[in-house]
């Protein structure tokens, strides 16, 4: 799992992160999506932490579809799968770690 990008905002940040290991059946849908142009580093889900609180959610296209593809035109195709909560809570510990990290080193990432 790694940390794709971030975006900020007035009152929330909104972490895009890539994620490996998906189950098959969206490996093979994202085939389906992307023919001989598949790659299975293009998966991810975005994790939306709200300023005011702290408090970190998982963000839904619609519900039930929690991890997206990227095609070979970077295109967003959001997958039939809901994160479990153990899921949710790993991908949040990992993105505080990146945070403390950056925030130690200065990193000017998300701008």
């Amino acid at each position: 799992m790694d940390l794709e990008h971030f975006d900020k905002f007035e009152n929330a940040e909104v972490y895009w992160v890539d994620v490996s290991r998906v189950p098959e059946r969206l490996v093979e849908e994202a085939k389906r999506i992307d023919g001989a142009d598949y790659s299975g580093e293009c998966f991810g889900v975005c994790i939306q932490r709200d300023k005011k609180t702290g408090k970190f959610d998982l963000i839904e296209d619609s519900p039930g579809h929690s991890v997206y593809y990227v095609d070979n035109l970077g295109y967003l195709h959001w997958l039939d799968y809901r994160l479990t909560e153990q899921e949710v809570e790993k991908i949040v510990r990992k993105i505080i770690m990146i945070i403390e990290g950056a925030c130690g080193e200065g990193s000017g990432h998300g701008d």
